[in-house]
């Protein structure tokens, strides 16, 4: 499996910056219910903000790929998609009054 995440690969790069922010934003929509539930925290705010949180996981993925795996292809795939996320979030959650 190891091998097979390390190809160098533009398209393997996109794929993996789609898919890693969903086991994110599960893991930390799952901790925001859970510290909820226990009164340890009041939330978050808005749910937008777990989206742009579960973002992160790209940031590690590309510094992963770029410097410890020195796959530029599947760094600049995973670039690609993380940049894609934020201009995405930003058109819809911060619309201009009119």
């Amino acid at each position: 499996m190891k091998s097979f995440l390390k190809k160098d690969n533009f398209f393997l790069g996109l794929v993996m910056g789609l898919l890693l922010p969903i086991p994110v934003y599960g893991l930390l929509y799952g901790l925001d219910i859970l510290m909820k539930s226990i009164g340890i925290w009041h939330g978050l705010q808005q749910p937008e903000n777990i989206y742009l949180l579960s973002i992160v996981g790209n940031f590690l993925l590309i510094r992963l790929t770029l410097v410890k795996w020195r796959s530029p292809k599947t760094g600049k795939g995973v670039l690609l998609i993380t940049i894609a996320l934020i201009l995405t979030f930003f058109f819809l959650y911060f619309k201009q009054p009119r």
